[in-house]
Protein backbone atom coordinates (compact mmCIF):
# COMPACT_ATOMS: atom_id res chain seq x y z
CA UNK A 1 0.00 0.00 0.00
CA UNK A 2 1.19 3.65 -0.39
CA UNK A 3 1.26 6.30 1.79
CA UNK A 4 -1.81 7.83 0.22
CA UNK A 5 -3.55 4.39 0.48
CA UNK A 6 -2.36 4.37 4.51
CA UNK A 7 -3.79 7.61 4.53
CA UNK A 8 -7.59 6.89 3.60
CA UNK A 9 -7.72 3.60 5.66
CA UNK A 10 -6.75 5.51 8.55
CA UNK A 11 -9.03 8.49 8.36
CA UNK A 12 -11.78 5.86 7.44
CA UNK A 13 -10.69 3.76 10.74
CA UNK A 14 -11.18 7.24 12.44
CA UNK A 15 -14.53 8.22 11.32
CA UNK A 16 -15.81 4.61 11.48
CA UNK A 17 -16.47 3.66 7.96
CA UNK A 18 -14.91 0.50 8.68
CA UNK A 19 -13.81 -1.52 11.95
CA UNK A 20 -10.06 -3.06 12.39
CA UNK A 21 -11.32 -6.31 10.81
CA UNK A 22 -12.07 -4.42 7.97
CA UNK A 23 -9.07 -2.34 7.54
CA UNK A 24 -6.31 -3.14 4.80
CA UNK A 25 -3.70 -1.71 8.05
CA UNK A 26 -2.40 -4.79 9.91
CA UNK A 27 0.52 -5.37 12.54
CA UNK A 28 2.97 -7.59 11.51
CA UNK A 29 2.70 -10.09 13.48
CA UNK A 30 6.68 -10.87 14.95
CA UNK A 31 7.65 -14.24 14.37
CA UNK A 32 8.33 -17.19 17.60
CA UNK A 33 11.31 -19.16 17.28
CA UNK A 34 12.10 -21.74 19.37
CA UNK A 35 15.61 -22.55 20.41
CA UNK A 36 16.84 -26.17 21.26
CA UNK A 37 19.74 -27.93 22.13
CA UNK A 38 22.94 -26.31 22.97
CA UNK A 39 21.23 -22.74 21.85
CA UNK A 40 18.45 -23.07 24.97
CA UNK A 41 21.34 -23.55 27.25
CA UNK A 42 23.10 -20.63 25.57
CA UNK A 43 20.56 -18.52 25.29
CA UNK A 44 19.59 -19.86 29.49
CA UNK A 45 23.27 -18.37 30.58
CA UNK A 46 22.93 -15.37 28.88
CA UNK A 47 19.53 -13.80 30.63
CA UNK A 48 20.63 -15.60 33.61
CA UNK A 49 24.36 -15.42 33.64
CA UNK A 50 24.62 -13.12 36.75
CA UNK A 51 22.39 -15.66 39.34
CA UNK A 52 24.50 -18.15 38.22
CA UNK A 53 28.12 -16.55 38.32
CA UNK A 54 26.52 -15.46 42.08
CA UNK A 55 25.46 -18.92 42.87
CA UNK A 56 28.61 -20.72 41.39
CA UNK A 57 30.41 -17.96 44.01
CA UNK A 58 28.88 -18.73 47.27
CA UNK A 59 29.24 -23.01 46.77
CA UNK A 60 33.19 -22.03 46.24
CA UNK A 61 33.40 -20.18 49.59
CA UNK A 62 31.36 -22.86 51.48
CA UNK A 63 32.92 -25.63 50.02
CA UNK A 64 36.66 -24.24 50.63
CA UNK A 65 36.09 -23.00 54.06
CA UNK A 66 34.69 -26.26 55.10
CA UNK A 67 37.76 -28.35 53.47
CA UNK A 68 40.33 -25.42 55.12
CA UNK A 69 38.26 -26.35 58.43
CA UNK A 70 38.68 -30.05 57.93
CA UNK A 71 42.51 -29.74 56.76
CA UNK A 72 43.81 -27.74 59.68
CA UNK A 73 45.81 -28.79 62.16
CA UNK A 74 44.15 -29.80 65.48
CA UNK A 75 45.01 -27.94 68.54
CA UNK A 76 44.30 -29.20 71.93
CA UNK A 77 40.73 -27.57 71.77
CA UNK A 78 38.95 -24.90 69.46
CA UNK A 79 37.22 -21.56 70.53
CA UNK A 80 35.17 -19.72 68.40
CA UNK A 81 34.83 -15.82 69.14
CA UNK A 82 31.62 -14.77 67.87
CA UNK A 83 30.41 -11.12 67.89
CA UNK A 84 27.50 -9.11 66.17
CA UNK A 85 28.00 -5.83 68.08
CA UNK A 86 30.09 -3.93 65.52
CA UNK A 87 31.39 -2.03 68.34
CA UNK A 88 32.63 -5.26 70.28
CA UNK A 89 33.02 -6.61 66.89
CA UNK A 90 35.47 -4.14 65.77
CA UNK A 91 37.09 -4.56 69.77
CA UNK A 92 37.66 -8.04 69.34
CA UNK A 93 39.48 -8.62 66.24
CA UNK A 94 42.53 -7.67 67.52
CA UNK A 95 42.61 -10.12 70.37
CA UNK A 96 43.07 -13.64 68.67
CA UNK A 97 46.50 -14.31 69.82
CA UNK A 98 45.63 -12.72 73.56
CA UNK A 99 42.70 -14.59 74.39
CA UNK A 100 44.65 -17.96 72.39
CA UNK A 101 48.00 -17.53 74.87
CA UNK A 102 44.94 -16.90 77.76
CA UNK A 103 43.49 -20.68 77.41
CA UNK A 104 46.45 -22.13 76.61
CA UNK A 105 47.30 -21.25 80.83
CA UNK A 106 43.84 -23.16 81.36
CA UNK A 107 44.23 -25.75 78.98
CA UNK A 108 45.74 -29.32 79.66
CA UNK A 109 47.84 -31.20 77.24
CA UNK A 110 44.74 -33.31 75.80
CA UNK A 111 46.86 -34.79 72.68
CA UNK A 112 50.17 -35.24 74.94
CA UNK A 113 52.20 -33.50 72.28
CA UNK A 114 54.33 -31.66 74.94
CA UNK A 115 52.87 -28.49 74.14
CA UNK A 116 49.77 -27.00 74.36
CA UNK A 117 48.06 -24.91 71.29
CA UNK A 118 44.17 -23.54 71.14
CA UNK A 119 42.65 -22.45 67.95
CA UNK A 120 40.52 -19.66 68.42
CA UNK A 121 38.40 -18.60 65.39
CA UNK A 122 37.39 -15.23 64.96
CA UNK A 123 33.93 -14.33 63.10
CA UNK A 124 32.28 -10.93 63.13
CA UNK A 125 28.59 -11.30 62.20
CA UNK A 126 27.81 -7.31 62.02
CA UNK A 127 26.00 -5.41 59.99
CA UNK A 128 28.80 -5.20 56.87
CA UNK A 129 28.43 -3.45 53.72
CA UNK A 130 30.38 -6.03 51.75
CA UNK A 131 27.89 -9.18 51.33
CA UNK A 132 31.10 -11.37 50.76
CA UNK A 133 32.65 -10.70 54.05
CA UNK A 134 28.76 -11.47 55.63
CA UNK A 135 28.67 -14.46 53.54
CA UNK A 136 32.06 -15.87 54.95
CA UNK A 137 31.30 -15.47 58.17
CA UNK A 138 27.84 -17.04 58.54
CA UNK A 139 29.12 -19.83 56.47
CA UNK A 140 32.28 -20.46 59.44
CA UNK A 141 29.73 -20.55 61.68
CA UNK A 142 27.78 -22.95 59.93
CA UNK A 143 30.63 -25.00 58.90
CA UNK A 144 31.78 -25.12 62.69
CA UNK A 145 28.41 -25.72 64.54
CA UNK A 146 27.27 -28.68 61.66
CA UNK A 147 31.44 -30.29 61.41
CA UNK A 148 33.37 -28.48 63.76
CA UNK A 149 34.96 -29.31 67.03
CA UNK A 150 34.41 -25.46 68.23
CA UNK A 151 32.01 -26.39 71.41
CA UNK A 152 33.61 -23.30 73.20
CA UNK A 153 32.41 -19.87 72.78
CA UNK A 154 33.23 -16.29 72.93
CA UNK A 155 30.00 -14.41 72.59
CA UNK A 156 28.33 -10.88 72.87
CA UNK A 157 24.49 -11.40 73.96
CA UNK A 158 23.36 -10.27 70.04
CA UNK A 159 26.09 -13.02 68.74
CA UNK A 160 24.62 -15.62 71.10
CA UNK A 161 21.01 -14.89 70.06
CA UNK A 162 22.20 -15.57 66.06
CA UNK A 163 23.89 -18.54 67.13
CA UNK A 164 21.46 -20.39 68.76
CA UNK A 165 18.34 -18.71 66.76
CA UNK A 166 17.35 -17.31 69.93
CA UNK A 167 17.29 -20.70 71.87
CA UNK A 168 19.76 -19.68 74.35
CA UNK A 169 19.39 -23.48 76.06
CA UNK A 170 21.37 -24.59 73.30
CA UNK A 171 24.47 -23.06 75.47
CA UNK A 172 25.11 -25.29 78.97
CA UNK A 173 23.77 -23.70 82.22
CA UNK A 174 27.18 -23.13 83.79
CA UNK A 175 24.83 -21.30 86.66
CA UNK A 176 23.89 -24.59 87.80
CA UNK A 177 27.77 -25.74 87.27
CA UNK A 178 29.06 -22.97 89.70
CA UNK A 179 25.81 -21.35 91.47
CA UNK A 180 28.06 -19.37 93.63
CA UNK A 181 30.24 -17.90 90.99
CA UNK A 182 29.57 -13.81 90.37
CA UNK A 183 31.00 -13.70 87.23
CA UNK A 184 28.50 -16.26 85.61
CA UNK A 185 24.88 -16.27 84.96
CA UNK A 186 22.76 -18.84 83.22
CA UNK A 187 24.66 -20.47 80.24
CA UNK A 188 27.50 -17.29 80.16
CA UNK A 189 30.85 -16.53 82.72
CA UNK A 190 30.89 -12.60 81.89
CA UNK A 191 35.25 -11.79 81.19
CA UNK A 192 35.11 -8.43 82.17
CA UNK A 193 37.11 -8.01 85.22
CA UNK A 194 38.11 -11.74 85.61
CA UNK A 195 41.37 -13.11 86.06
CA UNK A 196 40.99 -14.83 82.16
CA UNK A 197 40.49 -11.01 81.20
CA UNK A 198 43.65 -10.43 82.83
CA UNK A 199 45.42 -12.68 81.22
CA UNK A 200 44.17 -12.18 77.75
CA UNK A 201 45.61 -8.62 79.19
CA UNK A 202 41.99 -7.71 78.35
CA UNK A 203 41.13 -6.22 81.96
CA UNK A 204 40.05 -2.94 81.72
CA UNK A 205 39.37 -2.68 78.11
CA UNK A 206 37.19 -6.02 77.53
CA UNK A 207 33.48 -5.12 76.83
CA UNK A 208 30.64 -5.35 79.47
CA UNK A 209 28.51 -7.68 77.25
CA UNK A 210 31.53 -10.42 76.20
CA UNK A 211 30.88 -13.82 77.61
CA UNK A 212 31.96 -17.60 77.61
CA UNK A 213 29.98 -20.43 77.22
CA UNK A 214 29.60 -23.85 75.83
CA UNK A 215 27.88 -25.68 73.86
CA UNK A 216 25.57 -28.60 74.32
CA UNK A 217 25.73 -31.65 72.31
CA UNK A 218 22.33 -33.13 71.24
CA UNK A 219 21.98 -37.03 69.75
CA UNK A 220 20.85 -35.31 66.62
CA UNK A 221 24.00 -33.76 66.00
CA UNK A 222 25.48 -34.78 62.68
CA UNK A 223 29.46 -33.95 64.29
CA UNK A 224 28.33 -35.92 67.48
CA UNK A 225 31.40 -38.69 67.67
CA UNK A 226 33.56 -35.41 67.29
CA UNK A 227 31.53 -33.23 69.62
CA UNK A 228 31.38 -35.28 72.56
CA UNK A 229 34.99 -35.45 73.75
CA UNK A 230 35.37 -31.74 72.13
CA UNK A 231 33.03 -31.04 74.71
CA UNK A 232 34.23 -32.14 77.41
CA UNK A 233 37.81 -30.26 76.58
CA UNK A 234 36.07 -27.29 76.68
CA UNK A 235 34.01 -27.98 79.97
CA UNK A 236 37.35 -29.78 81.73
CA UNK A 237 39.25 -25.78 80.61
CA UNK A 238 36.29 -23.77 81.85
CA UNK A 239 36.76 -25.48 85.23
CA UNK A 240 40.01 -24.60 85.52
CA UNK A 241 39.22 -20.95 84.69
CA UNK A 242 36.59 -20.68 87.07
CA UNK A 243 38.79 -22.13 90.11
CA UNK A 244 41.94 -20.76 88.78
CA UNK A 245 43.96 -24.13 87.80
CA UNK A 246 46.64 -23.22 85.41
CA UNK A 247 47.03 -26.30 83.73
CA UNK A 248 50.23 -25.15 81.73
CA UNK A 249 53.48 -23.02 82.39
CA UNK A 250 54.83 -21.07 80.28
CA UNK A 251 58.86 -21.13 79.03
CA UNK A 252 61.47 -17.84 78.62
CA UNK A 253 60.49 -17.95 74.87
CA UNK A 254 56.89 -17.74 75.70
CA UNK A 255 55.73 -21.16 74.83
CA UNK A 256 52.96 -22.84 76.83
CA UNK A 257 53.58 -26.18 78.24
CA UNK A 258 51.22 -28.64 79.77
CA UNK A 259 49.99 -31.40 81.53
CA UNK A 260 47.52 -34.67 80.56
CA UNK A 261 43.91 -33.78 81.43
CA UNK A 262 42.66 -33.95 85.04
CA UNK A 263 41.76 -37.18 86.42
CA UNK A 264 39.74 -35.72 88.91
CA UNK A 265 37.66 -33.91 86.59
CA UNK A 266 33.96 -34.79 86.04
CA UNK A 267 32.10 -33.42 83.16
CA UNK A 268 28.37 -32.36 83.18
Amino acid sequence: MSYQDDKRELLKLKQGIVDESESAIHEEEKPVYEVHGFKKIENFFYHYKWYVAAGIFFLAVFIFMLVSLLQKEQGDIRVLVVTKDKSIASNVMYKTEEFEKAFELYCPDFDNSGYIHVDVYNVDLSENPDPQYALAGVTKVTSEMMFGEAQMFIVDSAAADAVTNGDLSQFIDLGELYPDNGFIEGPFMRIKGSDFAANAQYFEACPEDLYIAVKKVYDTDQNKDRAVPAQKKALEVLDNIVNGYYAGWVDDQGRIYGISGREDFNEA
